[in-house]
């Protein structure tokens, strides 16, 4: 059963086209992974799905659970269950991290102790969120309050990207139960070096150049990009 479909998608941001005539398909079961290199659309490709403010669909369409939701605001698709973590996740002042699983856990029934743990973020709940974070323990954070919100369908943005090895590994994991904790269990994860392949195999992948979706497989594409780069994808 197909839970999400983006079908011809172009997007703009500030009158500039970034996505030009995207399509995909997420299923039932689906860890689906957008690869390409910086620049190539793929994080504001995440935000026309989520309805972000600011991208502009300009032609085509988001299907989500059989419904159309291209037109929706934000908070509706949020309601819906898709959430998206940021490549680069914005700072809160005057907002602890800690107060701020403990509001979502609350909404959502879930044990902020268990995640703080989980993430291994002990040492951060009592500062404003993304406040002196390092990149590792910023992405650590913000998978933390995903995880908290139970989205239906998680997209993730980078999250693989400028965090030690360290940090990939516990990321990793969390992304694991995001997964598993699905009712679909599946995610989009955006990527421009897949180093989280190595903790999380996809089961499909497609590859965006300059806005565009140029190729679609298996797990094949990601050895053929650790070996050649996307230079031969292009």
């Amino acid at each position: 059963m197909s839970v999400l479909s983006v079908v011809n998608l172009k997007a703009k941001i500030g009158g500039r086209l970034i996505v030009d005539d995207a399509s995909f398909e997420v299923e039932e079961g689906d860890v689906f992974f957008l690869l390409g290199p910086n620049g190539s659309g793929k994080s504001t490709l995440l935000k026309a799905i989520v309805g972000y403010p600011g991208v502009e669909v300009v032609s085509g369409r988001v299907l989500y659970e059989g419904v159309d939701i291209t037109g929706m605001p934000m908070e509706e698709r949020v309601a819906r269950g898709i959430t998206l973590a940021h490549q680069i996740p914005p700072k809160l002042v005057g907002v602890k991290l800690g107060g701020l699983l403990r509001t979502l856990c609350k909404k959502s029934g879930c044990d902020h102790e268990e995640l703080v743990n989980e993430m291994e973020i002990n040492h951060l709940v009592n500062r404003d969120f993304g406040k002196g974070f390092s990149g590792g323990e910023l992405k650590r954070a913000e998978i933390a309050l995903l995880l908290a919100q139970r989205p239906k369908l998680p997209l993730i943005d980078e999250p693989d990207s400028g965090v030690d090895v360290d940090s990939i590994a516990v990321i990793a994991r969390g992304v694991k139960r995001l997964i598993e904790s699905s009712p679909h269990k599946a995610a989009i994860i955006v990527t421009h070096s897949a180093l989280i392949a190595r903790y999380i195999p996809p089961t499909k992948v497609c590859v965006m150049i300059k806005g565009s979706i140029r190729l679609c497989g298996g797990r094949e594409i990601v050895e053929e990009v650790f070996s050649h780069g996307f230079k031969e994808l292009a």
